[in-house]
């Protein structure tokens, strides 16, 4: 009578590498949860992609160094539904940022929220946890 062994392990196998991908994705742990910066600075780039749009924001840091940042947003179908479009942000505009930045100091994002220099105010909900209060 031959072994299960080697069948159970070359299947295991291949369910770990087809499963990789989905434990990549929806990685919002790597943020600081328990505070937001709040940055003023000008959009470089809005790209209005899935499976997340983004932000690229040119912003000065407290020595007034000119620093690039990455701004993590939800899906662009997502977004749509909470008042977004693809032309909601252009290169150039000057705007304010409110986000979750990274735990180890990149210059990154999520959960931001974004308000125009006409007073336009937007959010995406991506990163901001289950609390329904903190999604508005």
């Amino acid at each position: 009578m031959k072994s299960a062994l080697p069948g159970f392990c070359a299947s295991l196998l291949f369910f770990l590498m087809i499963s990789g991908p989905a434990f990549a994705h929806h990685g919002v742990q790597g943020y600081d949860h328990s505070k937001k910066l709040t940055l003023k600075g000008t959009v470089s780039e809005f790209a209005w992609t899935n499976p997340h749009a983004q932000i690229y924001l040119d912003a000065k840091d407290d020595s007034g160094k000119m620093v690039h940042w990455g701004l993590e947003l939800n899906s662009p179908g997502n977004l749509v539904r909470i008042g977004w479009g693809h032309s909601s942000l252009k290169p150039g505009d000057t705007v304010e940022a409110t986000f979750f930045a990274d735990q180890k100091g990149k210059h990154l994002g999520i959960c931001v929220d974004i308000v125009k220099a006409d007073g336009t105010k937007l959010h995406s909900n991506q990163g901001c946890g289950n609390n329904p209060a903190q999604n508005n």
